[in-house]
């Protein structure tokens, strides 16, 4: 069966509507691939994190009869992680809504980096966010893959600033002399925080599924591969 469409101002009228539906469509489509978190329906939602909380998309908000200016003050980021706690002489702390539950709605969270000399944050990813680091203190060696393999990487002075676009996988490292901090800003109140190789290697994923993937050939090699990895991320 052929079909065809005719030619005249008749016909033109009647696509119109169409044509403009389909824009309108492919317009609103784009912006939603593009968004992080929505954006907030008030001017806040402090989170109420209690177990009998309901449980919604989201976090509910606390009794704004309760909320105070306390709420809206965080000062975890006042002293320095523990560097050697999570065995590769780097710390994150982190400002989610879980830690400091005024971010709820707001679609902003924070992380604060703190680095031994040489330490390094592993490859890591963010399914919900992008992200900026400032260099508060030293200098950070560091970088993202894109989508297509390429890896962006530059390293760092005091001052300095760098992104990560939403989802890629990106690491930092401390190559200076002594300790490094730096301030990361990242566009969701709770944007994942998935690191790489315990993804790959702790999961229970099978082991000839990993074997085959990483061109291993015994299972001894792959067990060496997971217990190298550092435990605490």
């Amino acid at each position: 069966m052929t079909y065809s469409i005719r030619s005249g101002v008749g016909s033109r009228q009647a696509w119109q509507p169409i044509v403009a539906f389909v824009c309108t469509a492919l317009m609103a489509g784009a912006v939603m691939v593009q968004a992080a978190d929505p954006d907030p329906l008030q001017d806040f939602c402090v989170a109420d994190l209690s177990p009998s909380g309901p449980r919604v998309n989201g976090l509910p908000c606390k009794d704004r009869a309760n909320v105070t200016s306390k709420d809206f003050l965080f000062t975890d980021f006042r002293t320095s992680g523990n560097v050697s706690a999570k065995g590769t002489n780097a710390y994150p702390s982190f400002a989610t809504v879980f830690e400091y539950p005024a971010l709820n709605t707001l679609g902003i969270s924070h992380v604060r980096l703190d680095f031994g000399i040489g330490g390094v944050v592993p490859p890591h990813t963010h399914p919900f966010s992008s992200e900026t680091l400032f260099v508060v203190q030293g200098s950070i060696y560091t970088g993202f893959v894109s989508f297509d393999g390429v890896l962006y990487a530059e390293t760092l002075q005091k001052g300095d600033i760098y992104i990560y676009p939403k989802g890629t996988l990106h690491f930092q490292i401390n190559v200076g002399t002594g300790p490094a901090i730096t301030f990361n800003s990242l566009n969701s109140q709770y944007p994942g925080f998935l690191v790489a190789a315990n993804q790959l290697l702790l999961s229970n994923i099978p082991a000839a599924v990993l074997e085959s993937s990483l061109g291993i050939s015994n299972a001894t090699d792959l067990n060496l591969l997971e217990a190298s990895v550092p435990p605490n991320w």
